[in-house]
């Protein structure tokens, strides 16, 4: 039987009712001492000029890595105050597609940066992982040779992934871990140790640093007390022979004659 238009009316402050836990609930929770302003503006630019999608800090240049999806391009900003015009890194110059060494990209969604500043691109549509340098020269780490969608490890050349994946730069393993959502995995690409120097050796530097400082500390108190001890302050002059010994306390040598004792008595009543 068809509820009549009595009963709607009737059951609509019911469900009235129930909304309100729900609009309670959605209520924010503020907090103060946060603002935000416009770090950088790109619309003064031509319309061919980037389009921001994904921003990462480069930590040896100091800067930012920006990628443009739907320019297919990278670029990088200053990190000042007045950051400027972007410089392009990578991509951008013609079409989209796959080539590497003066690259091209189809609208790349996932970016990595490791600590040596070479970054890698998730190219979903080529089932391609891609390294550029910072001098902006691209080649191919994963990937790329097999066509279509899959799941292989073992060189990484040769391995697959799905259409949907992701990257992030792991500095403690040395590696980039690769969120392969089609496959519902997490995949892992070994680096070269050069890609990950720069942590290691800056951690390593930071501790012997201080080994350093504690070892020299410590050796010039040791040399401060032995000097202390072995020349006094009150040592007089640095010319000063440092064992005087009076001529008179030496001890005269017995088998000497009468005459030479009675010379030496004489000189020394004069």
């Amino acid at each position: 039987m068809a509820s009549s238009p009595r009963h709607l009316f009737l059951l609509l402050p019911l469900r009235l009712l129930l909304l309100i836990p729900l609009l309670a609930a959605a209520k924010p929770v503020l907090e103060d001492g946060y603002t935000v302003t416009t770090f950088a503006n790109f619309n003064p630019l031509p319309a061919s000029g980037p389009h921001p999608y994904a921003i990462l800090p480069r930590p040896r240049a100091g800067d930012l890595l920006l990628l443009d999806s739907a320019g297919s391009a990278l670029y990088t900003l200053s990190l000042s105050s007045s950051p400027g015009e972007p410089r392009r890194l990578a991509g951008g110059k013609r079409r989209s597609g796959f080539d590497d060494g003066d690259a091209a990209f189809d609208r790349p969604r996932s970016v990595a940066v490791d600590a040596a500043d070479n970054v890698y691109v998730a190219d979903q549509r080529h089932g391609a992982v891609r390294k550029v340098a910072p001098s902006g020269y691209t080649t191919t780490v994963a990937g790329g040779l097999s066509s279509g969608p899959g799941h292989r490890d073992g060189l990484a050349q040769n391995a697959t992934f799905s259409a949907d994946f992701e990257l992030v730069y792991v500095p403690k393993i040395c590696a980039l871990l690769v969120a392969d959502r089609g496959n519902r995995m997490v995949r892992q690409i070994n680096l070269k140790p050069e890609d990950c120097a720069h942590e290691k050796q800056s951690g390593l530097g930071t501790t012997s640093v201080s080994v350093i400082a504690i070892l020299c500390a410590l050796l010039g108190l040791i040399i401060g007390f032995l000097v202390r001890h072995f020349y006094p302050v009150n040592a007089g002059s640095l010319h000063q022979p440092l064992f005087h010994q009076d001529t008179e306390a030496i001890p005269e040598d017995t088998e000497e004659g009468n005459s030479d004792q009675l010379l030496r008595h004489k000189k020394r009543s004069c």
